[in-house]
């Protein structure tokens, strides 16, 4: 895999984030903003949506967020960074195969097969290969929730609601959260929201949670499938 690395600088006008690579000239993202100071998080946010994610072993204690400076260089930052899928999610032919087997597995009760299938994925998979099982998962998903709402899932709008009216956030799970959110985003086109929510997950402090939201996200897509299949036991 190549090395790509982000290097966040400070201008008379504010900072630049650019994106480098080690066997290209020019720069991969090349982006502006009018910011008065450095904004770590802020920034990985931004690679995010323009198809690059912090590499999760680049957060260190001794760096903010991933981002170190670069000696000799003030006001200048990098980090390691890796590429996802960007703009145009994909799930391969054999991972999509997999995929469905997991979510027939949950559908039918065999609930401890569906989650070996999804493991076994993760142990080979790179990162932009699991946003493609995550992403994979959420299409059919989509399709599932559209179904059973009798909508079209090319035009239909997607938002989270709770029965008395609170706010998801402040009693949901996170992995339960993750899923939710990234099925709405994703049926909403929304690919940015996505990649940031991958990428908070993929990176976040507890080493387990990832799995859990991935988990959640398949249990998500079972339970939906399910309750749209005709004659299924609900």
């Amino acid at each position: 895999m190549k090395h790509l690395t982000a290097i966040c600088t400070g201008t008379p006008d504010g900072y630049r984030i650019r994106v480098l690579a080690e066997d290209h000239d020019d720069d991969l993202v090349d982006l502006i903003f009018d910011w008065d100071s450095f904004r770590p998080a802020s920034a990985g946010h931004r690679l995010i949506e323009h198809g690059y994610m912090i590499r999760p072993d680049a957060r260190t204690p001794d760096t903010v967020n991933g981002w170190r400076e670069v000696p000799s260089q003030p006001g200048t930052w990098s980090v390691s960074v890796m590429q996802t899928n960007g703009d145009t999610p994909e799930t391969p032919p054999l991972v999509a195969e997999r995929l469905v087997e997991a979510v027939s597995h949950w559908t039918e009760g065999r609930h401890d097969q569906a989650r070996e299938v999804l493991a076994d994925l993760a142990r080979n998979g790179t990162p932009a290969l699991m946003y493609g099982v995550a992403t994979g998962l959420a299409v059919m998903a989509k399709a599932a929730l559209a179904k059973m709402q009798g909508l079209d899932a090319d035009t239909a709008s997607w938002i989270i609601l709770t029965t008395d009216g609170s706010r998801p956030e402040d009693f949901l799970p996170q992995p339960h959260l993750f899923a939710a959110r990234f099925i709405t985003a994703f049926a909403n086109g929304d690919t940015a929201t996505t990649l940031a929510l991958y990428g908070a997950a993929f990176t976040a402090p507890d080493p387990e949670l990832f799995s859990h939201c991935l988990e959640m996200l398949l249990a998500a897509t079972g339970e939906a499938v399910r309750a749209a299949t005709p004659g299924a036991d609900r």
